[in-house]
């Protein structure tokens, strides 16, 4: 699995996180990402504010954002779990950078946010036009309202 291979390249203790550190994101990114049900074991809630807090970005949410779009183009999302994906995802996207992360150089967090986004635009218009029990069709529109809203309105209309 590709997305599993863009985890491990992700040196994650070198990035920031909002609770500091970002060496467990990537963990928490694996349970969210392939682990079956509710089996997550409470990922969701611990990813909510180390990629994003209130909407504040840190350095590590560009690698997760690649390693999310990786997992939706390849399908190895178990299909349960696709709409919690896609609503970090897309909490990520609206983003803007911490003031903590301007203050460092890096306030062009949103803009790396949706260049990493783009790369998987065809995966998400794919996920938006099949309408699944779990409502990630929904999910995945709302990403690409935020990435461009414009054209996919257009090609899902």
């Amino acid at each position: 699995m590709l997305a599993e291979k863009q985890l491990h390249l992700v040196p994650w203790s070198d990035l920031r996180a909002g609770g500091g550190n970002a060496g467990h994101v990537g963990e928490d990114l694996r349970m969210l990402l392939f682990a079956e049900g509710d089996a997550d074991d409470g990922a969701y809630e611990r990813l909510e504010n180390e990629l994003e807090a209130q909407g504040d970005l840190f350095q590590c949410a560009p690698a997760a954002v690649a390693t999310i779009v990786a997992a939706v183009a390849e399908g190895s999302i178990p299909a349960a779990n696709l709409a919690t994906v896609l609503d970090v995802l897309g909490r990520i996207v609206a983003g803007h950078a911490d003031s903590s992360e301007i203050a460092l150089g890096n306030g062009d967090l949103r803009e790396q946010c949706h260049a990493e986004a783009m790369k998987g635009y065809w995966s998400l218009l794919q996920v938006a036009i099949e309408r699944d029990p779990f409502n990630a069709w929904q999910a995945a529109r709302a990403v690409l309202a935020v990435l461009d809203e414009e054209n996919s309105k257009r090609i899902l209309e």
